[in-house]
């Protein structure tokens, strides 16, 4: 958008609402009244009257937007949303003016989330002061929501007309799905595949003999079992290895209130896990996520179930990348949606959401 764009549009969109309050009304219908006896009657008192109301309005008009032009405000919000779950949001107004002292100011914010509401009021903005206005917001659903524009009125000097300066912070947000609690899902998280692998090196426990090598310790040779065989064996241990558990959600069904418990039961399976600190893999039937075990790179799955919507195909590399995972691990979690699990589906736990 060129410059002068931006002017034409600044032009003819100031930003700027004008709504007359009970008070306005009334010396608006007298002013008028007045107005029209000094052209009826050619009076020159009735004039001059009518031109002093006349200047009260427009003395009215320059004073207010004297008062709401040039204030800065800044929205903040935490990093995370969860739905159904109240977050703090805060609203920061700066008067950077030197000189200029803003009187008699009401805050409101709104979003597609929550009707608009006023937050508060400032009697007084001095020249370079901030002032903060905290409130608790809630978002019922997950996916992406949507601040509206900060709305700053005034009705400075007189009371005559409210003049609302509409500042352009819309700002969008992805709100994950809400927390689900149940004893299978807790039992769940705080279990660990831990998976015995052959190692030359030391473990917990035997796992058994074998031809010592050049690089062996000899303190890990069996000196009876070297002497009856005539070479020298070497204990060969265990050592309990931790994979992540491989998780996947079945996506398939349709848009409603048991997919919508599906995907909550699927990030809360996740985040009691992360929490539990047991590391996942995350898969659906067309993504898959990297190893997670911390809540950072758990991010990326938590904003991939706040956007899902229902799928309708039962292929995809997400599922093979999971089965491949599942066999190879001896083990993994199944979340099953509306429909049934498939016929490949390798020996794991199902969670019915």
């Amino acid at each position: 958008m060129s410059a002068f764009t931006r002017i034409l549009s600044r032009y003819l969109n100031p930003r700027r609402r004008l709504r007359f309050t009970r008070e306005g009304w009334i010396f608006s219908a007298l002013t008028l009244g007045i107005g029209l006896v000094a052209v009826n009657t050619g009076h020159n008192l009735f004039y001059l009257v009518f031109g002093l109301l006349l200047s009260v309005v427009i003395v009215s008009g320059l004073l207010s937007e004297r008062v709401v032009r040039g204030i800065e405000v800044h929205r903040h919000m935490p990093s995370e949303v969860t739905a159904r779950v109240p977050f703090a949001v805060v609203l920061e107004l700066h008067n950077p003016r030197q000189r200029k002292i803003s009187y008699a100011l009401a805050v409101s914010d709104g979003g597609d989330f929550f009707p608009r509401r006023t937050l508060g009021y400032l009697s007084v903005l001095g020249p370079g002061e901030r002032r903060s206005f905290p409130y608790l917001a809630q978002v019922e659903t997950r996916g992406l929501h949507r601040f509206g524009p900060v709305h700053l009125a005034t009705r400075f000097p007189f009371g005559l007309f409210e003049k609302v300066r509409v500042i352009p912070l819309e700002e969008s947000f992805i709100a994950y799905p809400g927390l689900k609690e149940s004893s299978r899902l807790r039992a769940l998280a705080s279990g660990r595949d831990r998976i015995g692998s052959k190692k030359w090196r030391w473990g917990e426990e035997v796992l058994g003999l074998r031809p010592a090598l050049h690089e062996d310790d000899h303190r890990f040779i069996h000196w009876r079992t070297s002497a009856r065989m005539g070479q020298l064996m070497v204990k060969e241990f265990v050592e309990e290895i931790e994979y992540p558990r491989p998780v996947f959600f079945d996506d398939r069904g349709d848009e409603g209130e048991r997919f919508e418990q599906a995907v909550e039961t699927a990030a809360s399976l996740l985040r009691l896990m992360v929490e539990n600190g047991v590391a996942v893999t995350f898969a659906t039937w067309q993504d898959h996520f990297q190893p997670m075990a911390s809540a950072e790179e758990m991010k990326s799955a938590l904003r991939h179930l706040a956007l899902i919507g229902p799928s309708q195909k039962m292929m995809g590399q997400g599922f093979d990348h999971w089965r491949s995972q599942t066999i190879r691990e001896g083990g993994g979690i199944f979340i099953q949606g509306e429909a049934l699990p498939p016929p490949a589906l390798p020996p794991c736990e199902v969670v019915r959401a």
